[in-house]
């Protein structure tokens, strides 16, 4: 038992533990820090050295601040640990080295020695930050191919608010970034003589202009962060993380842009999301037909009629909810109400499937057939499954076959329910042995407890007779069952 618990401890002191949001590296955890961070900052010091400990401070500044963006900073002891130094051919103390792809590659940070240096610094390195455009017509060439993007309007490059607009374009990589020198640029594009700063969003209010007399550095972040989210987006990979990998809340239209009536239904979600300030979390996405990422969003959402159609999803896409009224602002408004509240309509995906025993005596279920069946007042036996799993597909035939024989002595009907491809309301049980329930109407349904996974022919088969509200004709079949 000691030596298990010393272990521990060693195990846990060799991943690299924090001070002051800081990472440790050392000889031992040095191999497992850079296999997992693809990208890092690090921090060489000495311990007697003075300038290291005057550097310290604003190092941990940074780490900080970088902490709370995502990245990780470490620092290392260069003096005890040489063969760290030595991979990032540090010689010197202190040092500030980005390290990329997980150490193979690597750049050492030379400046003044602040944490706003640093940061500037390594987003510079990281990020490409805005780029000329040298003629009106390549301006509005961008402006409509872009989603959103920034312009900056100066004079020259020498412009104090342009410097620093410059060095924030690098710490968003995520953002299209733009400037111009053009004479007289403002009043072509229909602004003032002034420098001017424009946020140009497809599917929001656009161009939105940073204009004052003299255009402050401190204001220039403020605008930029305030701008770089469109209340409606168009759907693409980012936002497909953001939805399926992240719990964030969304309201996805889905539309084909021929369709005037489509256009009609974008258009009023436009105008509702603008409604709705960036921070209550909802993402309002359009999604067309054509775009490529569609047919992955169907599988996600499953079949439905027609477009336009709106769908509200919640918990990493989980909980679906669809919008099925006509598409007025009034309508969406309190869908949208509905939808935050929990109220909404519910939708669970539904595939069309292909019969996988070709059985007449089988019924397949989907998400949206599903309802119908466990509302009826008929017995229904059914059979949950999982199409991935090949044991559970082997034992269809024998679900099949059972259905066969006791429909002839019986009423009692009998479906498969594949829960890889459709959802359904009541079920969520783990698919790793299949399940089968008998409903008897009204939603009340008693489980059959299987002991392995195959199908108990007998047991079933008695279940089925004990539970069923039906009387069972034996006939000429006895024998068989």
């Amino acid at each position: 038992m000691f030596l298990q618990i010393a272990f521990s401890i060693l195990f846990l002191y060799a991943q690299a533990k924090e001070e002051n949001d800081l990472h440790v590296v050392f000889d031992k955890n040095s191999k497992q820090f850079f296999e997992k961070n693809e990208i890092s900052m690090i921090f060489f010091f000495t311990p007697q050295c003075g300038h290291c400990e005057r550097f310290q401070p604003e190092v941990e500044k940074a780490a900080k601040q970088l902490k709370e963006e995502g990245f990780v900073f470490a620092k290392v002891d260069g003096h005890n640990y040489k063969d760290i130094a030595k991979q990032f051919e540090v010689n010197g103390f202190p040092s500030v080295i980005l390290s990329q792809d997980h150490g193979k590659k690597y750049k050492k940070f030379e400046g003044p020695r602040t944490s706003d240096s640093v940061i500037m610094w390594m987003y510079e390195q990281l990020n490409e930050g805005t780029k000329e455009l040298k003629s009106i017509q390549q301006i509005k060439d961008k402006i409509s191919q872009s989603q959103l993007m920034f312009l900056y309007m100066a004079e020259n490059d020498e412009d104090r608010g342009f410097r620093r607009y410059k060095d924030y374009s690098h710490a968003y990589g995520n953002l299209e970034f733009y400037h111009t020198f053009i004479e007289n640029v403002q009043q072509e594009l229909g602004f003032g003589a002034t420098d001017s700063l424009v946020a140009y969003k497809k599917y929001d209010k656009s161009p939105v202009v940073y204009q004052p007399k003299q255009i402050k550095v401190s204001d220039l972040k403020a605008f930029i962060e305030t701008n770089w989210f469109q209340r409606l987006q168009e759907y693409n990979e980012d936002i497909q993380k953001k939805i399926f990998k992240q719990d964030r809340s969304s309201l996805i239209l889905i539309v084909d842009e021929i369709q005037m009536k489509d256009r009609n239904a974008h258009d009023a979600l436009k105008s509702i999301s603008l409604d709705h300030p960036h921070e209550d979390h909802i993402l309002f996405i359009k999604c067309s037909v054509t775009n490529p990422l569609f047919p992955e969003l169907q599988k996600q959402i499953g079949d439905f009629t027609g477009t336009p159609s709106l769908f509200g999803l919640q918990k990493y896409g989980v909980y679906k909810y669809k919008f099925n009224q006509a598409f007025t602002k009034q309508n969406i408004d309190q869908f949208i109400l509905d939808f935050k509240n929990g109220k909404a309509q519910k939708h669970y995906k539904s595939q069309k499937l292909d019969n996988p025993i070709h059985s007449n005596n089988v019924e397949i279920l989907t998400g949206n057939s599903y309802q119908k069946v466990i509302n009826s007042q008929e017995d229904w036996v059914i059979f949950y499954y999982n199409s991935f799993d090949s044991e559970h597909l082997s034992l269809l035939p024998e679900f099949a076959e059972i259905a066969k024989q006791i429909g002839q002595i019986s009423k009692v009907k009998f479906a498969i329910a594949d829960v890889t491809q459709n959802e359904f309301s009541d079920f969520s049980d783990t698919t790793d042995i299949f399940k089968i329930r008998l409903y008897k109407g009204n939603k009340n349904y008693t489980k059959f407890i299987q002991k392995v996974n195959k199908i108990q022919r007998d047991r079933l088969i008695t279940f089925i007779k004990e539970h069923s509200k039906y009387e069972f004709h034996d006939g000429g079949h006895h024998d068989d069952l």
